[in-house]
């Protein structure tokens, strides 16, 4: 539980409270396990940007030193098999950088940079890197202005021709020509050497730990856009240049790690062909790279191999983790569990997996490098801590813990209680929430309270920080945010109950929500509102359709017209097996399905938040919504737009523009319930 600071100076948790904080991502082990290096990222709100900089903690002193400055965003450390060196990437100038830095101390050397983009760089050898990168699209004027040694910059064609459904992408925009592909970087002749060929990305890959070869997913279906499952692993020798397909069902797959011995390969995965969103769980699949045999680890057990968790503090949600141990007879990973996001370790015959981390909250990051160990915890009390084990090999695993992020913080401000909550839908399905109550909360006063809704929706709201939840409880309101049908955590069978069935028992176990805030003895039961992003902006829209009980609404993000939505989302044509069909193929249940078709019933006072540059849900799904109910006039609605911001304004949007988003939410509902 969080302590209340002695200090009567101390302070309601604010809107920019965000920035205060520092938030360590990206754990990499040296292979002697002496350090731990990590990116601390930041914000500068009066710069309104944010930062991230190298630090490196020593696990004998547990000593962090800052081994990168400057307004640079630094990114994906890795040591080097002797563990004299660290690469990391960067962006600077208009260009993607990959940077090396001595253990030994000395300024971070630029060893290669490129018009486009690293997504991850791994050392196949001491003097060899293999790279995932994409090649922006080019002009000879770019071109010119890099041989100078200019900064490039791009320009708006006269016009574009698409040939491909998969052609944007929220937060990047319109994507290049060019897709992800492997290369290899010789640091001696610093020569660039592509290796795969495709106009599909490359997925997950990985680097035998000898550096003899790669294997990495790729799809293999001639219109991999509306058959996107149709992933193969592939072998490449990196000395021969020859490929050949490992004997791998084709299906979705998250992540891969080769074994350090090299004969196993591992990947998070499932073999579905046409899966509705996330519904089927993700397992560890084991092949025996000698006897091509697939199996699954963990064939029984219901639960996700994934990090599902949502925040807004710059943890969770990322690309699964996937680490074997140095004696290549077990793997780390994660696993979503009701609230949790825990570190598992599976052997390599199928069974129920371990849970290697016992307390309650979010494991955001792990690395492994021999037998050392480290790994990021948060919970609902804490804003990040590194903890170490020297011997992961170990029955029972020994941590330490290392370095404590954002104490400072945490001790300046008072916090409203966080409580679990366990409760029952209308037809008896156990549900799950997280209930806040504001600061120096009095049991014998009503508050008003605001449910809210999260996205995916197949993620999971938990055991960790979320600021969001703390400002508006310390705005004077009773915060509830439950897990209903639909979400991760909880088995397959919960997560899938919503597939071509949005608003029915999803809504119902909102509805649940909302009858349990009522029934609470401190809660207003006529000044409860409802809000939610993404998804969540769904719910609250359908939910004000189909009823009056809510005092006022923030619907943001949303979807609010399946059927346009299909058209107009970068990944909309995506929604086939999870809608029933296409549009023409299930109009009624797409109009069943959408808020857009009880808009005339809404009487809620209504903000409709949405960012202008969100590919996700276009703006067009608010801009219906608002105009909607602004015609009919049966409710107060005002349409609040954030320029340039993608769907992940909450999260990472611009500092400035996260604070007002904040404010309008607690201004609109302090408006209509206070």
């Amino acid at each position: 539980m969080l302590k209340q600071p002695k200090n009567s100076a101390a302070l309601y948790v604010q809107a920019k409270d965000f920035a205060e904080l520092k938030h360590p991502r990206a754990l990499a082990v040296s292979p002697d396990g002496a350090r731990i290096a990590f990116t601390l990222s930041w914000c500068d709100y009066e710069k309104n940007k944010y930062f991230a900089s190298l630090h490196v903690l020593d696990t004998r002193t547990n000593r962090v030193q800052q081994w990168t400055r400057g307004e640079f965003s630094d990114r994906s450390p890795v040591w080097s098999p002797d563990g004299s060196r660290l690469a990391f990437l960067r962006h600077d100038k208009g260009l993607d950088r990959i940077y090396i830095i001595s253990r030994d101390g000395g300024e971070a050397e630029d060893v290669f940079h490129a018009w486009g983009s690293f997504a991850a760089v791994k050392w196949a050898d001491d003097f060899t890197l293999i790279v995932k990168f994409r090649k922006n699209d080019s002009t000879p004027e770019i071109e010119k202005a890099i041989a100078e040694g200019k900064e490039p910059q791009a320009k708006t064609p006269v016009s574009r021709r698409i040939t491909r459904l998969y052609w944007r992408m929220d937060g990047e925009g319109i994507l290049p020509q060019d897709s992800f592909q492997l290369y290899k970087l010789d640091l001696a002749t610093k020569q660039f050497t592509r290796l795969t060929q495709g106009k599909t990305d490359i997925g997950a890959w990985d680097v035998s730990q000898d550096g003899t070869f790669l294997a990495y997913v790729t799809n293999i279906h001639r219109d991999p856009d509306l058959h996107p499952f149709h992933q193969q692993v592939i072998h490449l020798n990196l000395k021969s240049g020859k490929k050949k397909d490992l004997p791998c069902p084709l299906g979705e797959k998250y992540t891969l790690a080769i074994s350090p011995n090299g004969k196993y390969l591992v990947y998070i995965g499932h073999h579905n062909m046409n899966p509705a969103w996330e519904t089927d769980l993700v397992h560890p699949w084991l092949l025996d790279l000698r006897s091509g045999k697939v199996r699954d680890l963990t064939p029984r057990f219901d639960r996700q191999a994934n990090d599902e968790m949502l925040g807004d503090i710059g943890h969770g949600g990322g690309a699964p983790l996937l680490l074997w141990s140095a004696d290549s007879r077990q793997i780390y990973y994660q696993i979503t569990d009701e609230g949790d996001v825990y570190l598992a370790r599976a052997g390599l015959k199928p069974g129920k997996p371990e849970r290697m981390w016992p307390d309650k909250g979010h494991v955001a990051s792990a690395t492994i490098n021999g037998k050392s160990l480290a790994l990021l915890y948060l919970n609902l009390d804490n804003l990040g801590e590194l903890h170490f084990c020297g011997d992961c090999t170990a029955n029972r695993l020994a941590f330490e813990k290392v370095a404590t992020f954002n104490t400072a913080y945490l001790k300046s401000r008072v916090f409203g209680k966080v409580r679990d909550v366990h409760f029952r839908s209308g037809d008896g399905a156990k549900l799950h929430g997280w209930l806040i109550t504001p600061p120096n909360f009095n049991p014998r006063k009503k508050y008003p309270a605001i449910l809210q809704v999260h996205g995916g929706p197949r993620m999971q709201y938990g055991r960790t920080f979320f600021h969001e939840m703390h400002y508006l409880a310390a705005q004077g309101f009773v915060m509830f945010y439950t897990n209903p049908r639909g979400s991760q955590g909880y088995g397959q069978d919960f997560a899938a109950a919503t597939v071509a069935a949005w608003g029915t028992d999803d809504f119902n176990d909102v509805m649940a929500a909302a009858d349990y805030l009522e029934e609470q003895p401190f809660v207003d039961k006529k000044k409860i509102g409802i809000t939610g992003g993404s998804y969540g902006g769904y719910m609250t829209a359908y939910a004000i359709g189909r009823t009056h009980r809510f005092r006022a609404a923030a619907a943001q993000r949303g979807v609010m017209n399946l059927a346009t939505m299909q058209s107009t989302s970068d990944i909309g044509w995506h929604v086939r097996n999870e809608l029933g069909g296409y549009y023409w193929e299930n109009p009624k249940g797409y109009e069943a399905m959408s808020p857009i078709t009880y808009a005339r019933n809404i009487r809620t006072p209504l903000l409709v938040i949405h960012n202008e540059g969100d590919l996700r849900c276009a703006i067009e799904q608010a801009e219906q919504l608002w105009t909607t109910v602004k015609i009919l006039g049966k409710a107060p609605v005002e349409f609040l737009r954030f320029p340039e911001e993608s769907h992940g304004l909450s999260r990472g949007g611009r500092p400035d523009r996260r604070v007002a988003r904040l404010e309008a939410i607690a201004e609109w509902m302090k408006r209509w319930m206070k």
